[in-house]
C-alpha cells in the first residue's frame, strides 16, 4: 500500500511538471522581450462567492497592438487603471506576455522538483 501511494505522488509530481514546462516551454527556450504596458482594466470572475480581478493590458510590440489579460487573479485590483507596467514575453509571442513573476514561478518548479526527489529517494530506498 505504501509502494502504492509513493508511485502515485511521484506520478503525479512528474505530471505537474510535465504540465508546467509544456506550458512554459516558449518561455524557456526563446529570448525574453520586455514591452511597457497600459493597465486598460480588469477581468473578473466570482470563485465561491467571491470576485476575483485580473488586470488587462494593452501595448504595441513586433508593429501590432495587443491585449492580454494576467495570468494571476487577486480579490483586489492591484494597479490602478492607466499605470504602466513592464511585460515580458518570448520573442516573437506577443499574446504570451505577462508580468514578470520569477520568483513565485521558481518557487512553484522548486516545490514540486523537490518533493519529486523526495519521493524517488524514499522509492529507492535512500531516505
Amino acid at each position: 500500500m505504501k509502494l502504492t501511494f509513493l508511485l502515485a505522488g511521484l506520478a503525479l509530481c512528474l505530471f505537474s511538471l510535465w504540465a508546467l514546462a509544456r506550458h512554459d516551454w516558449l518561455r524557456l527556450t526563446r529570448p525574453p522581450r520586455r514591452v511597457l504596458a497600459t493597465v486598460i482594466g480588469y477581468r473578473s470572475s466570482i470563485d465561491e462567492g467571491h470576485r476575483n480581478f485580473a488586470a488587462r493590458f494593452h501595448f504595441s510590440a513586433d508593429g501590432a497592438e495587443h491585449e492580454v489579460i494576467d495570468s494571476v487573479y487577486g480579490s483586489t485590483q492591484p494597479f490602478a487603471v492607466g499605470t504602466v507596467m513592464e511585460l515580458v514575453y518570448p520573442e516573437g509571442r506577443p499574446d504570451l506576455a505577462r508580468t514578470p513573476r520569477l520568483l513565485m514561478w521558481a518557487g512553484v518548479y522548486g516545490v514540486i522538483g523537490f518533493l519529486t526527489t523526495v519521493l524517488g529517494a524514499k522509492l529507492l530506498g535512500l531516505i
